[in-house]
């Protein structure tokens, strides 16, 4: 199974694929510019090695790597990535698209969700991308933490869409080691999550904490 990682220069987008190759998926980290897709291309195959793994890693532009992928996951700022997929629409008819977009924006030190007219940032996703299958997941991971492969952690990660699809990023997810999938109900949940992340953001700034994830016992 071939996975693009959109945006996969940053460290979420860093995280996902080598964690994602380290599992034996076909990665393709996606950029604007196809030199600084090899090149992190590169740079992440450096990182599986010197860990002892292997993995298929290759970088393409956003472009190539849509057309090619049978699952993208949308990384990149969310101010950009509306654009994006509206530029993308006929590369990634018939895929699942998984958005971990969280629209928010930052007043003094505190982050503030931004409302959005379709209820969440998934959701305008699913309406601009009618062709495809878009999940909601991955929001409230850590993301420096999770792209340090000598990294330990316990998270829950909520999953909101609609039949196999949603099935379908489960399962990845629960590969992940470290990571639980947990059903989030339909697209209509994503907002809940995407404002969780802000929540969890906000916690971290107030009292002085770094890398918080979600666990639920």
């Amino acid at each position: 199974m071939r996975i693009a990682v959109l945006g996969g220069t940053g460290n979420l987008g860093m995280g996902l694929s080598l964690r994602l190759a380290i599992l034996g998926y076909e990665v393709i980290v996606g950029s604007r510019s196809e030199e600084k897709a090899k090149l992190k291309a590169e740079e992440y195959r450096k990182i599986l090695s010197e860990k002892g793994f292997a993995g298929k890693l290759s970088g393409m532009t956003n472009s190539e790597a849509s057309k090619i992928c049978d699952i993208a996951i949308v990384t990149i700022p969310w101010e950009q990535a509306f654009e994006l997929v509206k530029n993308l629409k006929g590369e990634l008819a018939g895929k699942i698209v998984v958005s971990p977009l969280v629209p928010m924006k930052k007043e003094g030190k505190i982050f503030r969700y931004v409302e959005i007219p379709e209820g969440s940032a998934a959701k305008k996703l699913a309406g601009i991308l009618k062709e495809s299958e878009v999940v909601a997941a991955f929001h409230s991971i850590p993301a420096d933490r999770f792209a340090n492969l000598e990294s330990d952690f316990d998270w829950d990660v909520i999953v909101c869409g609609n039949g196999d699809a949603k099935g379908t990023i489960m399962e990845i997810t629960d590969e992940i080691d470290g990571l639980r999938a947990l059903d989030g109900g339909d697209l209509e949940n994503s907002r809940l999550v995407e404002s969780l992340t802000v929540l969890i953001l906000n916690l971290m700034t107030m009292n002085k904490l770094r890398d918080l994830g979600i666990k639920f016992c």
